[in-house]
């Protein structure tokens, strides 16, 4: 299973004790559903172990029950329940009103278990999580633009404004730094994923730092290689035109090692000279010498 098929199937394993608590996660599915009439709400699920949950549930919050329809949507299938419940359309027209305020509507500050409830209704209804070991992202895709300022606002009451992209199919709210995407998870529920969540965010990070400690590696010797060239071209022309005869014995010293041995680093370079000189020094005389070149 993909890591948010993980996911699901852990929230969906939660008990709900409180009726409230069954109200609330009722609540975040209807956000994503449509209000067809004043006696009837249908819901598009992506998940068919969501959509049993969800007729269950529905079933026990509004005494009604739900029909499911398998409905193919861009080479997908999608779980479609029609619910005939006057209570549920109307609670649906209050969520998706451009006014609603969805602490007032469902008092989830008076329940701690209510406020993940609906987190999780709503992630069933409309999210999506990457797979932590590829990148951090949580979104909650909202097909009625009109509910963007409802969750918006109960998100950052939460203490996580999230950021806000155009889809083609609605209003994207997403997350992508681990921490916050870590967090809500937890706040839905998750004590088990979680863990895996964490993990493979760990790996990843030690991945992508022997990923840059390489890169860094790789470019210090491409440095040293192009530097030692330019050192072996210019000693190459102080032959050519005999002036390297005419240069102190020091940079004639460092002039011939360098020529014999192309491949040495400058610390091995600077260990054949007798006595053995400074990095620095050694680096100053192989400069001379370029400059002299170029004279």
């Amino acid at each position: 299973m993909s890591f948010a098929e993980q996911l699901c199937a852990e929230l969906l394993e939660l008990p709900l004790k409180k009726p409230c608590c069954r109200r609330a996660l009722s609540a975040g599915l209807l956000l994503g559903g449509e209000r067809v009439s004043g006696s009837l709400v249908k819901l598009r699920l992506h998940r068919e172990a969501v959509a049993v949950m969800a007729v269950a549930l529905l079933e026990k919050t509004y005494a009604k029950m739900a029909q499911t329809t398998v409905v193919g949507y861009h080479g997908h299938r999608q779980w479609e329940l029609s619910l005939p419940s006057p209570a549920a359309a109307k609670l649906t027209g209050q969520l998706q009103s451009e006014d609603a305020e969805l602490d007032r509507l469902l008092h989830l500050s008076d329940c701690e278990g209510c406020r993940a409830a609906f987190l999780r209704g709503l992630f069933f209804a409309c999210g999506t999580v990457n797979d932590p070991g590829r990148s951090s992202h949580l979104e909650f895709l909202l097909s009625h633009p009109v509910t963007e300022g409802a969750v918006t606002k109960e998100l950052e009451a939460l203490g996580y404004p999230p950021k806000r992209i155009e889809r083609a199919s609605g209003v994207g709210l997403y997350y992508k730094d681990a921490g916050s995407v870590g967090d809500l998870i937890t706040l839905m529920g998750s004590h088990n994923i979680i863990f895996e969540f964490y993990n493979a965010r760990i790996a990843r990070d030690i991945r992508n730092n022997e990923n840059r400690a390489t890169n860094c590696v790789a470019r210090n010797i491409q440095k040293s290689v192009a530097a030692a060239a330019r050192q072996m071209e210019a000693i190459g022309r102080l032959m050519g035109s005999g002036k390297l005869d005419a240069l102190p014995e020091p940079l004639r010293e460092t002039a011939l090692l360098r020529y014999r041995n192309p491949d040495a680093t400058l610390d091995e370079l600077r260990e054949m000279h007798h006595p053995s000189i400074s990095k620095s020094g050694l680096s100053h005389r192989l400069q001379k010498l370029i400059d002299a070149a170029e004279e």
